[in-house]
């Protein structure tokens, strides 16, 4: 940031005097005592009723012997005890330390082994170890005497406040100790941050033993806000946060990437579900790295929602990095920026600060600082290190991260992974050394070591055992008796000896292959299973998928047999897709069998909970329904206007910019647009693309909506002024997955093309032209024996076999049955749209261009050949811009596509590039290893796409197909007409192919360069 010595980051904020956070919330109940504070259950608490509640129970504690400085074991769940026992703790000056009475009793006796000797306060001693039940100091809401008397003692803000414990490498737990000027200082950053008002309502929604919780339990209570504690048990349960967010007018909330992306799954394309988040204004996601697409599909879903990436570690006052993510971001977002008083650097080895840019351990300092870890003073030297640059961030200390990063310019970090064996799993840290040494106290084992690896799109654990007469039953038994559920590991591997090197070191290479080996058969067994009518079968095969566990029976416990929250997510989605019957996490955790969980949906098929199935949603939507208001349009009138969606995607960007350039017409845009500036959202699109010029300024105007919500997100007064003064509707918009069916692609494609229907006919009619697809005719054009004509009526078509080809022609359909009625619709069919010449730009989103890209990184491609047409964007965006001013072709289909057949294996080879040809089956290893190796997007996302048959004939011609040669299927003659009548000819493809093999060589040259590991 601006001031700062290069490759630092954070400032300095002036709060003024420092007040303890219980101070804080004790000036809001003097200010407002009735309004209500803390909601668990039904039951609310008063600002008042809290404070004399925690007067009393701090009272209380005083007699048991509390006082400033201790540090206390809190065994208590979700409660309103929960809060009063927290802030009594802070009044008396005492550090509270949350603990998990479901937590092993092996390891609770740890962790109150680490804690000093004092009262445990719990609802009960049932959960402690015997020798530590008198100990126990029972708490009780409503036993407990109020008093409006409050304690006087006096805060520092170097006094302890709080304790979380995290995993540590000895296999003892590490107590990670913070002070009261940190969580002074978070909150009155997040209060300034998020312009708070004092009318928020925060969900606790993170587990009570993770340090998220304090921020959503007391900080909405520093500014005269509300807080809700959900039900012990009903964290994962997504549909039951959605009604507590519904129910309380949940303002603010956090959550775990993984279980937003859950979220966001939930939500979309549910209306229902969706609207019981409309109160929410923000959230911070955070704890692993975020989902972009997610964030930004949910930003899209709710235009009001502002969401912040946040990041930090325990030992530093909750997290201490902030990002406010934006459209901007794209697929690359930022942690972002230390908050006020925090600071953040960027170092080698030797604790060096790196250039902007340069990848090294993340260091932090300022006032989010913790104490150290609890009792262990070696453990607290190595993590919290001397400040060797006093002058650049204020303290005697910094906290070595354990994470790799890197700082942009704007004094932005970026996470590049963890330095050591620690690691996260949904959002849930852990140490590997925890779990080896918890291994190595069981009976018979000699050496333990624990490896990570990827299976079934989530991180898993493997525990490498050597020693004699050991069975997995009773390693995984007594390993259950010691540590929480997600270190468990789910793959056992019991040896006689460990591998070792010449230096007498474990050979963790060889311990690498013995579990990639073990991957691939699991791999290649579930690839094997085949769908089934079987319900039973169904289920059995959708828990063994997300567990990638072929082994798994129908009578194990998915939780027990190493499941967790994001598994369970993939479960019952599977599931309810394929089954049609509704299932949530919930119903899994109650019904933790695939034997239960089949028993409970056949009782729901019998109470008639089916699901709709894609094929009733298509025939729904067949046609326009009766009601829609279809007038007849006149070709009478001076065309000023035109409306345009779409117009930030790689074919809607280049419409714009011929509308602008090749007209005197008004473009106005129906654009998403989460940080509300529509025309700065199109302008930017334009300007990365190279195709934005200043004179377009006066005819341009964004509007912030979304094809998916209804009223197409656009309030009453714009809806009635875009209809009333715009002469066309260009609708170009779509959403584009080809990994979605019909069903995530209805509500924008197919809804969204009704509700412009309906714009264009709200007052005075006007034309339609829409944006379609050579692909909704595809499967007709493959039976008809001949090409088909640009007048075929899309309701005598053969269905599409893709989602998104589905919603296109499903779309067409209204608009003929609109035409019929009297509309004035148009509607050109794009073929194989590709970069132009003047800026080689591709469109990500393409099969096409992932094949290409593919093809050049690699330097092979398979063996087969791929043809379609090749019709550069600007080719396309000239001929409908000629529609839209030309009436002649109103009211009529046109093909809108290069006419000639191009060889795909050879377009690269047209420009210099050495490709060469290899076995379909080597080529499709080939992308999928590598795109996991690298974890690069575009290649996971082709092998997503790829056929997956093993018989390489099959897979021959199945890559024969992946491209459809339109030139040999369609025909153009409308089209044809129209090119002749504005003069539009094909033009040569040297200069697109050339300027995309140029951008793709660049891009791919500087990705290789930023990934080369410097040697010397």
């Amino acid at each position: 940031m601006t001031g700062n010595p290069p490759g630092f980051s954070g400032r300095a904020v002036d709060f003024g005097p420092f007040r303890p956070v219980s101070a804080m919330i004790e000036e809001q109940t003097d200010r407002g005592p009735e309004r209500p504070a803390v909601t668990y259950d039904g039951r609310t608490l008063t600002y008042r009723q809290l404070d004399d509640l925690v007067n009393g129970l701090a009272a209380r504690l005083a007699e048991h012997g509390v006082t400033r400085g201790d540090v206390v074991a809190v065994l208590l769940v979700n409660s309103l005890e929960l809060p009063v026992t927290y802030l009594a703790l802070m009044k008396l000056g005492a550090a509270f330390v949350p603990l998990d009475p479901s937590w092993p009793r092996e390891r609770i006796r740890g962790t109150l082994e680490v804690l000093p000797d004092g009262p445990i306060l719990c609802a009960g001693d049932g959960a402690l170890p015997q020798e530590s039940r008198q100990r126990a100091v029972t708490v009780d809401i409503d036993g407990i005497v109020p008093t409006a008397r409050r304690p006087a003692i006096g805060i520092d803000p170097d006094d302890l406040v709080y304790g979380y414990f995290t995993s540590g490498t000895t296999g003892t737990p590490k107590c990670a100790m913070n002070r009261h000027r940190g969580l002074t200082n978070r909150f009155r950053f997040m209060t300034r941050y998020f312009a708070a008002t004092g009318d928020d309502v925060v969900l606790q929604n993170s587990r009570h033993t993770s340090d998220s919780a304090i921020w959503q339990l007391f900080w909405p209570l520093t500014m005269g806000g509300r807080t809700v504690l959900p039900v012990q048990g009903e964290f994962l349960n997504l549909r039951h946060t959605i009604d507590l967010i519904a129910q309380y007018g949940i303002t603010t909330a956090d959550f775990v990437s993984s279980v937003f992306n859950g979220l966001v799954a939930i939500v979309d394309g549910d209306e229902t579900a969706l609207g019981g988040l409309s109160s929410l204004r923000r959230l911070v996601v955070g704890s692993e790295a975020v989902n972009p697409q997610a964030v930004h599909r949910l930003m899209t879903l709710l235009p009001g929602l502002s969401v912040t990436n946040g990041y930090g570690p325990t030992e530093a006052s909750i997290g201490m990095v902030f990002h406010p993510v934006s459209a901007a971001d794209g697929d690359r977002i930022p942690l972002g920026r230390p908050i006020d008083n925090c600071y953040a650097v960027v170092v080698d080895d030797d604790l060096r600060p790196l250039p902007p840019g340069a990848t090294g351990e993340i260091v932090i300092g300022g006032a989010c600082l913790g104490a150290g870890y609890l009792g262990d003073p070696e453990a607290t030297a190595r993590a919290f290190v001397r400040n060797p640059y006093p002058e650049a961030i204020p303290g005697d200390r910094l906290y070595l991260t354990g994470d790799l990063g890197h700082l942009d310019d704007e004094g932005r970090l970026f996470f590049s992974g963890r330095k050591d064996f620690q690691v996260k799993i949904h959002g849930v840290r852990i140490e590997l050394g925890e779990i080896e040494a918890a291994a190595q106290r069981c009976p018979g084992v000699r050496q333990a070591e624990v490896l990570v690896a990827e299976q079934a799109g989530t991180k898993v654990l493997a525990l490498f055992a050597s020693g004699g007469g050991l069975t997995k039953a009773a390693l995984s038994e007594e390993l259950r008796r010691t540590l929480p559920r997600t270190s468990m590991p789910r793959y056992f591997f019991l040896l006689q000896e460990m591998p070792l090197h010449d230096n007498g070191k474990v050979d963790r290479g060889r311990l690498q292959e013995i579990l990639d080996g073990r991957l691939a058969e699991d791999t290649a067994l579930l690839a094997e299973s085949t769908p089934t009518a079987s319900l039973a079968d169904q289920v059995l095969r959708a828990m063994r998928s997300a567990l990638g566990w072929p082994g798994l029976t129908a009578g194990m416990h998915f939780a027990e047999s190493g499941g967790d929250s994001i598994q369970a997510l993939s479960v019952v989605h599977m599931i309810t897709a394929e089954s049609g019957v509704r299932v949530d996490v919930k119903d899994l955790y109650d019904h933790p069998t695939a034997d239960a969980l089949t028993r409970l949906i056949e009782r729901r098929r019998r109470d008639g909970a089916a699901v709709e199935e894609e094929s009733v949603l298509m025939a729904r939507d067949a046609a326009v329904p009766e009601g829609e208001p279809i007038r007849r349009v006149t070709r009478s009138g001076r065309l000023r206007t035109v409306l345009v969606t779409g117009a930030t995607g790689f074919v809607g960007s280049r419409l714009v910019h011929e509308l602008l350039t090749r007209t005197g017409l008004r473009v106005r845009c129906l654009v998403r647009a989460p940080g509300g500036d529509a025309t700065a959202r199109v302008v930017t699109a334009l300007a990365e693309r190279g195709l934005w010029e200043r004179r377009f300024a006066d005819r341009l105007e964004g509007f912030a909506g979304d094809l998916a919500s209804p009223g197409l997100g656009l309030d009453t007064r714009t809806w009635e002024h875009l209809a009333r003064t715009c002469d066309l509707v260009l609708h170009n918009g779509a959403m584009v997955n080809f990994l979605f069916d019909y069903r995530a692609h209805r509500q924008a494609n197919v809804r969204g093309t009704i509700e412009l229907l309906r714009l264009a006919m709200a007052y005075r009619p006007v034309p339609l032209h829409y944006v379609s697809t050579l692909a909704a005719l595809q499967e007709e054009a493959f039976h008809r024996g001949e090409r088909v004509p640009e007048d075929c009526d899309p309701s005598l078509a053969r269905t599409p076999a893709g989602g998104y080809s589905r919603s296109k022609w499903i779309a067409e359909r209204h608009l003929a049955e609109a035409r019929r009625r009297g509309a004035l619709i148009t509607v050109l069919r794009l073929g194989e749209v590709m970069p132009s010449a003047d800026n080689g730009y591709p469109n990500q989103l393409a099969l096409t261009h992932l094949l290409l890209s593919a093809f050049l990184r690699l330097g092979v491609r398979p063996d087969v050949s791929a043809r379609s047409d090749y019709t550069p964007v600007d080719y396309v965006a000239s001929r409908v811009a000629a529609a839209v001013c030309d009436d002649e072709v109103w009211g009529r289909n046109l093909h809108v596509f290069r006419a000639e057949s191009v060889c795909f294996d050879d377009v690269l080879v047209r420009a210099g590039a050495a490709i060469a040809p290899i076995p379909c089956g080597d080529f499709v290893t080939l992308v999928r290893e590598t795109g996991r190796a690298s974890a690069d997007r575009e290649l996971t996302t082709l092998a997503s796409l790829l056929p997956a048959m093993r018989d390489e004939d099959e897979l021959r011609r199945a890559f024969s197909r992946l491209l459809t040669d339109n030139p040999a299927l369609f025909r153009k003659d409308e089209c044809h007409r129209l090119e002749q009548r504005w003069r539009l000819d094909d033009g040569t493809l040297d200069g697109p192919i050339a300027a995309y093999h140029a951008r793709l060589a660049s891009r791919d040259g500087d990705a290789l360069a930023a990934n080369r590991v410097p040697t010397g």
